[in-house]
């Protein structure tokens, strides 16, 4: 299993224009951490997703130990996504 860590992009405005932010990014970044282990990025480490054959598992929270299940999918970069989701939304709770 390979994975390509996304970086964050550089867009130019257009003419006159203010640059748009949104509160996710359009590309979720993450880095693997371990074997079958990656850790899921907006400013800083939010949450994990492990590989565990045949669904890839989601986790909230950082460090590892101290992170929250919280949901199983099929899809890699579904699960990313996931945990993006859950922990901007859970941000914004606080």
């Amino acid at each position: 299993m390979t994975a390509k860590t996304h970086t964050a992009h550089d867009h130019k405005p257009a003419d006159g224009q203010a640059p748009t932010t949104a509160s996710t990014p359009a590309e979720p970044l993450y880095e693997r951490v371990d074997l079958d282990r990656y850790v899921v990025l907006h400013e800083g480490p939010v949450g994990y997703v492990e590989h565990v054959h045949p669904v890839f598992v989601c986790y909230v929270g950082h460090p590892y130990h101290h992170a929250d299940e919280i949901a199983q999918v099929y899809d890699f970069h579904d699960a990313v996504r996931t945990v993006l989701h859950r922990a901007v939304s859970k941000r914004r709770a606080q």
